[in-house]
């Protein structure tokens, strides 16, 4: 009876022994590479890049749709012990600029000024002329949404001042060319600006001839525009 019991206790044993070595016949072994690539596919899709060993991992780089990534994958087990995003792609954008510019004056009244594509951020920043303002819209060029939206007040510009025209005759010239209209003792000379460079009008009186006259002299060109006589 104990003999039969012991070769029962011992065929049951080996048994267990075949069944183990079935379900896991790489135990003892390490994973291979293409294995390790095979898991981490499996669980997050993409496409491998490259892998290496590094210590008791293997360092597997794969490409997804939004990003490039690395998992650690346990060379024993087959364990995935650490996944980390390395480099995010950027959205594609959706909007077209015209699409932005029909979105961004739907938020501001006036015409767009400039518009620019910020391809790390896929934004969108339009800016709208308004009559006393230019507001900033920045939206997203995935779906459009408004993001941020700021204004400054366009700062109104004092006109120039004409520069004065450059008189070629001075007061002095313009008193001696009245003179020669009529001789005699200087009242008083004034200078009027005008489109044309101005002139001067020149008050001169002679005591001995009882004269007096208004003499108008070009600034410019010195010629005698007119003369007033005073009776």
């Amino acid at each position: 009876m104990r003999k039969w019991m012991v070769m029962a206790s011992a065929t049951i044993l080996l048994g267990a022994g075949v069944l183990v070595f079935l379900l896991f016949p790489n135990s003892s072994e390490e994973i291979t590479m293409e294995q390790a690539n095979e898991t981490v596919i499996t669980l997050y899709g993409g496409e491998v890049e490259q892998t290496t060993e590094s210590g008791k991992v293997y360092s597997v780089e794969f490409q997804r749709a939004d990003g490039r990534y690395l998992a650690l994958v346990n060379r024993q087990n087959g364990q995935v012990e650490n996944m980390e995003l390395i480099e995010k792609t950027a959205m594609a954008k959706e909007l077209t600029e015209q699409q932005a510019k029909d979105l961004a004056l739907e938020k501001a009244e006036g015409t767009v000024d400039s518009i620019s594509y910020d391809e790390g951020r896929n934004e969108y920043e339009v800016k709208v002329r308004e009559e006393t303002q230019i507001s900033t819209i920045v939206l997203s060029a995935a779906n459009g949404e408004v993001r941020k939206i700021s204004q400054e007040p366009i700062e109104t510009e004092s006109p120039a001042e004409e520069p004065e025209p450059e008189r070629i005759i001075t007061r002095d010239e313009a008193v001696r060319l009245a003179k020669n209209t009529l001789d005699g003792e200087l009242q008083e000379a004034e200078f009027v600006q005008t489109e044309d460079g101005g002139y001067y009008l020149v008050e001169i009186e002679n005591d001995q001839t009882e004269q007096e006259a208004t003499i108008q002299i070009h600034a410019i060109r010195g010629d005698t525009m007119s003369v007033e006589w005073d009776d």
